[in-house]
Parts: structure tokens; sequence; C-alpha cells
């Protein structure tokens, strides 16, 4: 019985989860109207972060769970809160015998041979609907992504943004916008071809995301365009990043072989702004800096309270 206690690594076969048990399992698993209801409210949503949620709901209300985390691929999904002495149970989400997730759930005690039981049949139950979930934001995250560089695309921008601005207007932060031109980028592509223009963008597009913190997004909007969304962050911070980007875009090597610089405007989120706001003045403030004679950093003018 201590070995229940501790730390649990395991995969669930497929066939672990039998909708009839015996009667001796029964009294350690949900009923069949609680089972159904579980299920139930998984299938509401296909959206992955969605759906996580209300799974750790879920748990939180059958087994008092404090933590979880799904990590699947590069991410991790977290809900809860770590308790100050942890008890973890850990298991895995498979297809076709190779693993694609791992759920690990936190308890602030030791969990029962009872709650063992529930979680292994809960966990079973999302596996189906957090499958569904996971292809459909792989196919999403596809969809936002710019072809070329793998930057966020139009799409991934205006949907962050809307994300960004919500925040900001319900937690009174503000953030920023960059919006930036790759200056002589033209003739890279007039005298060397649309190969070699092509490389000079990956360049671009690597150069801004290293100069970026984790939680800052970069997207390209087609030709040299790009703009990068800095989270939590004011005109200082867009100061300090935009010069950040500048400096390492004067330094790439490919990119200082074919002359190419940067221009960028920079604008901050304030409550009650606009996204079209933001962005009108961001945009601006690149033209300016254009017309300073490309190469530099200009702050717009600061969007007045409203």
């Amino acid at each position: 019985m201590e070995h229940l206690n501790q730390v649990y690594d395991s995969d669930l076969k497929e066939s672990f989860f039998n909708l009839e048990p015996s009667s001796q399992e029964s009294k350690h698993k949900l009923d069949h109207n609680q089972l159904n209801q579980f299920i139930q409210t998984l299938l509401t949503t296909i959206d992955l972060s969605e759906l996580s949620e209300l799974y750790f709901q879920q748990l939180s209300t059958t087994l008092q769970l404090s933590e979880l985390k799904i990590q699947f691929e590069d991410n991790q999904v977290c809900f809860g809160k770590t308790p100050q002495k942890p008890y973890i149970k850990s298991l895995n989400c498979t297809r076709l015998g190779i693993n694609i997730a791992t759920m690990h759930y936190t308890f602030s005690q030791p969990v029962s041979i009872r709650a063992w039981q529930i979680l292994q049949q809960m966990h079973m139950n999302f596996n189906y609907p957090f499958k569904n979930a996971l292809e459909h934001y792989k196919m999403k995250q596809f969809a936002m992504k710019d072809f070329l560089t793998s930057l966020g695309n139009r799409a991934n921008y205006n949907e962050t943004i809307a994300r960004l601005g919500s925040q900001a207007d319900r937690r009174h932060e503000p953030f920023g916008l960059l919006v930036m031109d790759m200056d002589n980028f033209k003739q890279v592509n007039d005298t060397h071809g649309h190969h070699e223009g092509d490389k000079v963008l990956v360049a671009c597009a690597n150069t801004i995301l290293s100069s970026l913190r984790e939680s800052d997004s970069a997207f390209r909007f087609g030709g040299d365009e790009f703009c990068c969304l800095l989270s939590d962050a004011d005109e200082n911070v867009n100061a300090l990043i935009a010069e950040r980007i500048r400096n390492a875009i004067a330094k790439e090597p490919l990119l200082v072989k074919h002359k190419i610089s940067s221009s960028i405007g920079t604008a901050t989120y304030h409550e009650g702004d606009s996204q079209i706001g933001i962005f009108s003045r961001a945009d601006e403030a690149l033209y300016k800096a254009k017309r300073s004679g490309k190469n530099c950093v200009v702050a717009a003018t600061i969007c007045p309270q409203i």
C-alpha cells in the first residue's frame, strides 16, 4: 500500500477501462451516472485549453486535485497550484503505442486506493476527447503560422492581440506593439533572386524571435513586414526590446552581407484603447522611422487615457 503514495508513471492500455466492472471493482470507481455526466461534460468543447480546464475542474471536485499539468510535444498547459507537500501521479496518453502526452496529477495528501482507481478511470475517459482536441490544436497552429518563417501569421496576430487587449482591460496592464520593415530588402530580391530573399527573411525572423522574451510573440504579415506583441510592456520595455532587435539585425552576418537593417515603430496599449488604434500609431511611427533615415526606432505618441 505504501507504493501507491509514491510518484507513479504508467501507460494505461486502451483496454484498461471496462464500462461494466465487477462488483468488487465498481465500489472503487465512479458509478454509471457519474461517469456519463463526466463524459458529457468533456464533450462540450474541442478546444484543448477549455477541455483541459474542464477536466481539471472535474478532478478537483471529485478528487480534490491540487494541480494538473499536461505536457505534449514542446508545450504544456497547467491548472491549479502546487501544494507545499506534493503527491504526484503521472499517466501517459498514447496513440498507436506512441506516447503523445503526459498528465501529471498533483495532490496535497497521499492518494487512497479508491482515489487512485477513480483517477485512472477519469484519465482513460479523458484520453479520447483529448486526442481529438490535440489534433484540432495542431491543425489550428499550422493554420496560424507563416509558411516560410514559422512565425505567426495575420490570423494569429488578430487572435493574440484580441486576447492581450481583453487581459489589459481586465487587469489594467499595458502591452506593447512593434511594427517593423526590413530596410533595403527589395534590392536582395532584385539582385539575387527570391531564393536568396527567402533566406534573408528567415534570418530576419529568427533574429527577431531570439531577441524577444518567452512571453512575447512575433508575426510576419507578408513581404518584409514583421510585428511583435509584447505582454506586460510599457514605453520603456518597448524601446528596450525594439533596440535589441535593431542591434541584433545589424550584427547578423547574412543581413550585414546584404546591408539589411530595420526600421521599427512602437506603441503601447492602455486601458480603453483599441486594436486598430494601437496598430495605427505604431504604423505611423514606423513611417517616421523610415523618413528619418531608416535603421532606427521611433515611439508613437502615448495614447491619451480614455
